[in-house]
């Protein structure tokens, strides 16, 4: 088990500055990966694209994050976890405000690559501050308030875009360029007041060369099913959250904005979910219970969001979704934390391998799919695809159990005789 660290008896209180910062900056990644999304029909009307093209514009920066978790991880340990963090900022703002003026499918995809590098430099930092800068018995709770800023950005995605998307004239121009101009807000806000621990200069001078360090981590047994799952989950995941307003808009004859507003369900659900499972790994002391369970629950309200014929069974199904989606990320972020000689170096390096492997599969199922359902259907393509989701059950099964009560009964079983 990693020592934290700092002085748990004596946390510095300016850890929570450092939280404040790092959910908004993941509330930003998140809007800047998936704000095409809810305007997707617009953009393909303004550029003249096909569904395939679409696709490829909001999982290009899957495809840019996935080369690029691995290369921030090792820049990590160079430059440390501030600078590599605003590094990725930066390029984000940068990216979302040129996209503010592509007039061609080509100059779009540049400014979409831009983000996605900077993306990808976001992926490792945070889970080095978060081991940096609180205790180990505090690593859950704020895993969990960490992955609800992604949920929440989400759904401010769904359900802000459009509305915005009329407020500013029907331009989807000036709308991924207000959103570029909120991310440099963030990048400000962090060169104003991001810091680093003081001991994290130490812990890197101290840290495993980039080269050995990778493969320590990729002979994890338990990090290499982390990444296989985070692959399957991501793939499905997805290919629903770009093409569900499409679906609902091709297959049930609903608006934009109420396909949108019907999407927004899903990461709305997350949200909850996300806060269920993390502060119920915390009080209970377990991780398991929050991973394959909730893998199965999203395969079946996957099933359900595409063949119930009426909306409220879509409701439900989308809220059954969106808590399969998000109850596990929290609990599997803390056990990798939990795993046998963790450091905040190798934390960064799993993270960026685990992301890279999601990233991996968030970049090839809207593009692929995008492209197949030109021939075979969307309905067929997403039902095809929610198969890769018997990924992440699996391979979530077979994890082990990393939390204090799990820890708690190993020391209880000699004295009780119990094996």
């Amino acid at each position: 088990m990693l020592t934290p660290m700092i002085d748990e008896a004596r946390p510095p209180r300016y850890r929570w500055v450092i939280e404040a910062l790092l959910f908004v900056a993941l509330f930003a990644q998140t809007v800047t990966a998936i704000a095409p999304a809810p305007i997707l029909s617009p953009i393909m009307r303004g550029l003249h694209l096909s569904l395939g093209a679409a696709g490829l514009v909001v999982s290009i920066i899957a495809l840019c994050s996935a080369v690029f978790s691995l290369l921030g991880a090792l820049v990590v340990q160079r430059l440390g976890a501030l600078r590599t963090l605003l590094w990725g900022i930066w390029l984000m703002a940068a990216g979302q405000i040129a996209s503010g003026y592509a007039a061609t499918f080509a100059t779009l995809l540049a400014s979409r690559v831009l983000q996605g590098i900077g993306f990808g430099l976001m992926v490792a930092p945070p889970g080095a501050l978060v081991m940096q800068w609180f205790g180990e018995s505090e690593w859950p709770w704020i895993n969990t308030v960490n992955w609800l800023s992604s949920y929440v950005g989400a759904t401010w995605v769904y359900a802000v875009t459009v509305p915005m998307f009329y407020a500013l004239h029907s331009s989807w121009q000036a709308v991924l360029f207000t959103y570029g101009v909120g991310v440099a807000a963030v990048a400000l806000l962090w060169m104003a007041f991001g810091r680093e621990h003081e001991s994290a200069a130490a812990h890197v001078t101290a840290g495993t060369p980039g080269a050995a360090a990778v493969r320590e981590v990729l002979a994890m047994r338990n990090v290499v099913l982390v990444a296989l799952a985070t692959f399957g989950a991501m793939w499905v995941y997805q290919m629903f959250a770009v093409f569900l307003p499409q679906f609902f808009h091709d297959y049930h004859g609903l608006e934009l904005k109420e396909a949108s507003q019907l999407t927004a369900i899903l990461p709305l659900a997350a949200i909850f979910a996300a806060a269920g499972g993390g502060f119920g790994t915390s009080f209970l002391g377990v991780r398991k219970p929050f991973t394959w369970p909730a893998g199965l629950l999203m395969l079946i309200g996957g099933l359900g969001t595409l063949t119930m014929p009426s909306v409220g069974g879509i409701r439900l199904s989308l809220i059954m979704f969106g808590v399969g989606t998000a109850a596990s990320p929290p609990a599997l972020t803390t056990l990798m934390m939990e795993l046998p000689a963790m450091t905040p170096v190798k934390m960064g390096i799993g993270l960026a391998l685990v992301w890279s492997a999601g990233y991996a599969g968030a970049f090839a199922s809207p593009f692929l799919g995008g492209a197949l359902a030109s021939s075979m259907g969307l309905k067929t393509v997403m039902l095809g695809f929610l198969g890769f989701q018997l990924i992440p059950i699996a391979t979530m099964y077979l994890l082990p159990e990393t939390g204090p009560g799990a820890r708690a009964a190993v020391r209880i079983a000699p004295a009780t005789g119990s094996d």
